[in-house]
């Protein structure tokens, strides 16, 4: 059965996204990464501002370690 008030946290095209059911129910199969699927539109948010800013923190170390190596 289909949860319609599902919130779906996706990754397409190198970006994080939620969306709503109806909207992910229009996407194309092999066109996105799906990560979770939330009760809530606020959970479906908090996950994707988490998510976003791990990768952050990734880059930054990545860029860090780059200008280190730098004379």
């Amino acid at each position: 059965m289909e949860n319609l008030n599902a919130w779906y946290l996706i990754e397409k095209d190198h970006l994080h996204h939620v969306l709503p059911h109806h909207k992910f129910a229009q996407l194309a199969p092999d066109t996105f990464v799906l990560h979770q699927v939330f009760d809530t539109h606020r959970e479906a948010l908090h996950e994707m501002s988490r998510l976003i800013e791990l990768e952050i923190k990734d880059v930054h170390k990545e860029v860090n370690n780059i200008t280190q190596r730098k004379p």
